[in-house]
């Protein structure tokens, strides 16, 4: 089992990190500890989106090569 964490972990703990930092007491060194972690977090789940979009949009356009088919986006 890998150490990594998962999109859901990295996810829950941004949300972890959010409300944190919407301390009033938390101290300035702290909270940029936790910024910084954040900030990697979102990096790496940013990038986990990237290859998974990547990898649905190629799963499409073997679909629709193989099938004949004409898919469309969603959100265009």
């Amino acid at each position: 089992m890998s150490d990594t964490p998962t999109l859901g972990q990295d996810l829950a703990r941004l949300e972890e990190i959010v409300r944190k930092l919407e301390d009033d007491d938390l101290a300035l060194e702290a909270a940029l500890q936790l910024f910084e972690e954040g900030v990697a977090r979102l990096k790496t789940a940013q990038s986990r989106l990237a290859v998974a979009e990547a990898r649905v949009m190629q799963v499409l356009q073997d679909t629709e090569q193989a099938n004949g088919l004409r898919l469309e986006p969603l959100d265009g």
